[in-house]
C-alpha cells in the first residue's frame, strides 16, 4: 500500500495494485493491447483502494504508464526478465524433464514452477509452450536414438518380424503377445508361456533401460498396447525398435 501510495490520482493507484495483484497471482504482467482484465482479481483490488473499478478504463488509455508500472513493479517484486540466459536455462531443464514426463501439459506446468522459483517473469503461454515442445521433442528423439542403438542388427530383424502376419495366420506375432487370455485354465497358462518364451527369443531382455525413467517405460508400454500392427510398420525405423 505504500508503494501504491506513491502514484498520483486514483485511477494510476487503482492500476498500480491491478498491475501487482496480477503479477503476484500469474507470475506474468496483463497484457497490454487492451489491458487484460480479470474480473475478481480488480473487483478485489478495487475494495482494498476504495476505488471505482471502472476507473481501470482511464488508466489502461495510458499505455505508457502501464509499461512505465510494470518496469517499477517488476523491480519492486524483485522479478527478473525471461532473457536468453533464463530461456537457456529453462530449455536444459525442460529437456530433462521431457526425459522423465511424457505429458504435455505437465512438463509446462514444471516449466512453470522451474521460471517461479527463479522469479523469473514468465514469457506469453505461446511461447512457453513451443519452447516446452521443442525440447519435448529432442529428449524423445535422444531417448529413441539410445534404445535403437541397443539392438543389434539380428535383434533388429527379429523384432521387425514380429509385426509381419505368417501365412495362415490371422494376426501378427506382436498382436498374439498383447492378447490377454480370456479366462484362467491351463490353456491359457500355456499361451502364456509361449509368449514369454517368444519376447525372450528376441533377445530384448537384454538389454538395459535402468537409465530411462519409469514414468517413460509405462508410456511407451502403453503406446505399443493401444497400437497395431499397421501402424507401428509406419513408424521410422529407430522409432519402431524402441516402441
Amino acid at each position: 500500500m505504500n508503494e501504491v501510495a506513491k502514484c498520483r490520482r486514483d485511477h494510476n493507484r487503482l492500476g498500480f495494485a491491478y498491475q501487482i495483484g496480477f503479477a503476484r497471482l500469474f507470475n506474468r504482467f496483463p497484457a497490454q493491447q487492451p489491458l487484460e482484465i480479470n474480473d475478481e482479481l480488480l473487483s478485489f483490488v478495487a475494495v482494498q483502494m476504495n476505488v471505482d473499478s471502472e476507473r481501470i478504463s482511464h488508466y489502461a488509455s495510458w499505455q505508457h504508464t502501464v509499461s512505465e508500472h510494470q518496469a517499477r513493479i517488476q523491480q519492486y517484486l524483485g522479478l527478473r526478465p525471461f532473457d536468453l540466459d533464463e530461456s537457456n536455462a529453462l530449455e536444459r531443464f525442460a529437456f530433462e524433464e521431457s526425459c522423465r514426463l511424457e505429458q504435455t501439459a505437465l512438463l509446462l506446468a514444471r516449466a512453470q514452477e522451474f521460471l517461479k522459483e527463479r522469479r523469473v517473469v514468465f514469457p506469453a503461454e505461446s511461447a512457453l509452450l513451443r519452447l516446452v515442445g521443442e525440447q519435448k521433442k529432442l529428449a524423445h528423439e535422444s531417448i529413441v536414438t539410445r534404445i535403437a542403438d541397443s539392438f543389434s542388427p539380428e535383434m533388429g530383424e527379429t523384432i521387425n518380424r514380429l509385426l509381419d502376419i505368417q501365412p495362415g495366420e490371422t494376426v501378427s506375432a506382436l498382436q498374439k503377445i498383447k492378447a490377454n487370455p480370456a479366462k484362467s485354465s491351463a490353456p491359457a497358462m500355456n499361451a502364456l508361456m509361449h509368449k514369454m518364451a517368444a519376447i525372450e527369443a528376441t533377445g530384448i531382455l537384454g538389454i538395459d533401460l535402468s537409465w530411462l525413467n519409469a514414468n517413460y517405460q509405462r508410456a511407451m508400454f502403453h503406446y505399443v498396447r493401444k497400437c497395431t500392427a499397421d501402424r507401428l510398420r509406419e513408424l521410422a525405423g529407430p522409432r519402431r525398435l524402441a516402441r
